[in-house]
């Protein structure tokens, strides 16, 4: 049986389904986020990343 992801759904403080999974793909792509050294499921915000998120308002403080 095939189970369908959602487009998106909010989990315990997160974004998740196929909206999470795209955004997420998108701000590496962008190289604002990018895996933490020796993880594979840990990401790390850049300089750009957070230079770019700043301009938006984001308070990453």
């Amino acid at each position: 049986m095939e189970h369908k992801m959602p487009a998106g759904r909010k989990c315990y403080g997160h974004l998740g389904g196929k909206l999470g999974e795209r955004i997420l793909e998108r701000l590496i792509e962008l190289e604002w986020l990018k895996l933490a050294e020796g993880r594979t499921t840990v990401y790390q915000i850049t300089e750009k990343g957070t230079e770019e998120l700043k301009k938006m308002g984001a308070n990453l403080d």
